[in-house]
């Protein structure tokens, strides 16, 4: 029975974008080779069909007895494999094509099963069949869980567009205008179900006990029972079955990004790289957010969202590990290295973005997988506050960061409350009156007073702080004078104070303003002293109740292998994005040092920031990934 011209197109044009769409899964998921993606792109768009004329007894089926649609399926997957990447760009007509063809097929599969006098309902499945089955033999074949059973609004317009085919069958009025209307309904319903995030309900987890599972709070959250925490061991435990097969990429990945490393709010190769592989893992990905900052959001049915944070930026220094794949970048004329572990987060956080969207049966929620840009210089989460991220994202119930730490590779640690330093960088320029080197006595010397300066600060943290409050005073610079006969007019000092509560930050604060300002008086000063404050980390302060949780979990799938982290002096903005959403937080440190190297002791341990500093690949990216996913689904 021959269509109409107006249906035959669009079934034509569903047909191509279920071949592209199918092709595109190929490529992003599983990365098959050309004959691959055909057979994916073929399957996805002609599947349906096939299996419905099986069905029905329609044989051979009529696929195979009209090569057009053999053609438009097969031109859809040649399209998507070889300019996939560009294809990215339209990825909202591709879904707009998809959501015909969804409409279509539901339409002209149920009209074909009365046609062979099937009775309503099973006209109305098999339309459905019609629609939704190739996508589902694409995800079988992938040993994905298929789209349509993990609560995405994708059969169910189907089923209503088949249901009304169906409807007007039977009042005897079906037609080309009818089977329109259909195809219209079905066609709006998935466009309003992408549009809004529409998802099927899903059934609730149970406990041991084949009780629901109590949701999961946000902040204040309840202890994890033991049955949960064996059930998302469980779970962990099969996402990540098969993480050295699913991540091959991911060491080359790592090296790559730690031979071109990038400075602050420079981050553009990396953040290219990281937009690039979230979407083949089918991510709705924001990309220059906060300037370079790159977020990718992975929704998953109903449940809570979880937000895991990795940064991305390098630092100013000249490498010096003799690695194969160490960075000779330069930014300015500057040697930039990724001295603080950047790279492992990155590439970590994305094996993690992947193994969790090749499961997607076995989690429900939304994952949120943040890019950060500029942490060293402490404005990047900020920026990306700023630049509109909390009308990007649905709010998160809790965020999730790491840092690679110099401790033994394939550890993971963590320690509620404070734990990061809060920190405070501060500029301080001293005035005096220059003069000839031979004449001290007609000058005020700014390099004297600096001096005195400095000498005199070490009493603030020894003689002003209690002796059980952390607190670090560092002078890092001191700067004066261009030639040695000749006394400047101003020196500049460069200070970094560590405080872990704003009592203490603020006193000694006041007690640094206080001696510079004594000093300056007393070597008679001509000009009062000028302090500057910049980059400004906030503390790192980690909810109790999630850190327990993520604890637990790591207890459960580490061993012996997790265990207490306490407090470092070191400083991180990643609180800054918690705060902006008003949620709980967790932060925790994972191994990065070869252990045989670490039982030498800390003479031997490059810390991070060390121009040495070089975590080994394994066991740390595997280590961190697992981490990133273990804590995940302990929400999710």
């Amino acid at each position: 029975m021959s269509q109409p011209p107006l249906l035959l197109a669009l079934d034509l044009t569903g047909t191509f974008a279920f071949g592209l769409n199918g092709a595109l899964t190929a490529v992003r998921m599983v990365r098959l080779d050309l004959v691959g993606v055909l057979t994916l792109g073929m399957m996805t768009a002609l599947g349906g069909g096939i299996l419905r004329d099986i069905l029905i007894g329609s044989l051979p089926p009529a696929t195979f007895s009209d090569v057009l649609y053999l053609g438009v399926a097969a031109g859809g997957a040649l399209v998507a494999f070889f300019i996939s990447v560009e294809l990215e760009r339209f990825a909202k007509l591709i879904t707009i094509f998809d959501a015909v063809g969804l409409g279509v097929f539901c339409v002209t599969g149920a009209s074909k099963a009365l046609t062979y006098g099937l009775g309503g309902v099973q006209a109305v499945l098999l339309g459905a069949l019609t629609a939704v089955g190739g996508g589902t033999l694409r995800d079988v074949a992938i040993k994905r869980v298929p789209s349509v059973l993990t609560s995405d609004f994708y059969a169910v317009p189907a089923l209503v567009g088949a249901a009304l085919t169906v409807f007007a069958v039977n009042l005897g009025i079906y037609g080309i205008a009818s089977a329109l209307v259909a195809a219209a309904v079905c066609f709006t319903i998935r466009m309003l179900g992408v549009r809004y995030s529409l998802r099927v309900p899903s059934t609730p987890r149970r406990d041991g006990a084949g009780r629901p599972a109590v949701a999961h709070p946000g902040r204040g959250s309840a202890r994890t029972t033991r049955s949960e925490t064996s059930m998302d061991t469980s779970r962990a435990s099969a996402v990540l079955a098969d993480l050295d097969t699913a991540l091959s990429w991911q060491e080359d990945f790592y090296r790559d990004l730690h031979a071109h490393p990038e400075l602050s709010h420079q981050e553009t190769r990396t953040a290219s790289l990281v937009a690039e592989r979230l979407r083949e893992s089918d991510y709705q990905v924001h990309e220059k957010v906060g300037g370079t900052g790159v977020v990718g959001v992975l929704a998953n049915g109903d449940g809570p969202t979880v937000l895991l944070r990795a940064d991305m930026d390098a630092l100013p220094v000249q490498e010096a590990t003799g690695l194969p794949y160490a960075s000779t970048a330069t930014a300015d004329g500057e040697p930039v290295m990724h001295a603080c572990g950047h790279d492992v987060h990155v590439a970590c956080l994305l094996g993690a973005a992947q193994l969790m969207a090749s499961a997607t049966g076995r989690w429900n929620g939304t994952l949120v997988v943040l890019f950060q840009p500029a942490e060293e210089v402490a404005d990047g989460a900020r920026g990306m506050v700023d630049d509109g991220l909390r009308a990007l994202i649905p709010r998160p119930d809790v965020a999730l960061a790491q840092h690679v730490l110099p401790m033994p590779a394939g550890t993971v640690a963590t320690n509620a409350g404070p734990t990061l330093a809060a920190a405070d960088s501060m500029r301080i320029t001293v005035h005096g009156r220059g003069a000839h080197g031979s004449m001290p006595q007609s000058a005020i010397d700014p390099v004297v007073l600096a001096s005195m300066i400095v000498v005199r600060l070490q009493t603030v943290v020894a003689r002003e702080i209690a002796p059980g409050e952390p607190t670090v005073l560092t002078v890092g610079s001191i700067r004066a004078g261009t030639k040695s006969n000749i006394i400047p007019d101003r020196a500049e000092i460069l200070l970094n104070i560590r405080t872990y509560s704003e009592r203490t930050r603020a006193d000694v604060l006041d007690a640094i303003e206080r001696i510079v300002t004594a000093e300056c008086q007393a070597s008679k000063s001509p000009r009062e002293p000028e302090f500057e404050l910049f980059e400004r980390f906030p503390v790192t302060d980690n909810d109790a109740s999630s850190t327990g949780r993520v604890a637990e979990a790591f207890a459960g799938h580490f061993g012996d292998r997790a265990g207490p982290l306490g407090q470092w002096a070191a400083s991180e903005d990643f609180s800054d994005l918690a705060t902006a959403f008003d949620i709980p937080y967790a932060y925790w440190g994972i191994g990065g040092i070869d252990p045989d190297l670490f039982e030498r002791g800390s003479q031997d341990v490059p810390a991070n920031h060390s121009p040495t500093f070089a975590p080994v690949i394994q066991p740390t990216l595997t280590t961190g990934t697992q981490a990133l996913v273990v804590a995940a689904l302990a929400w999710l």
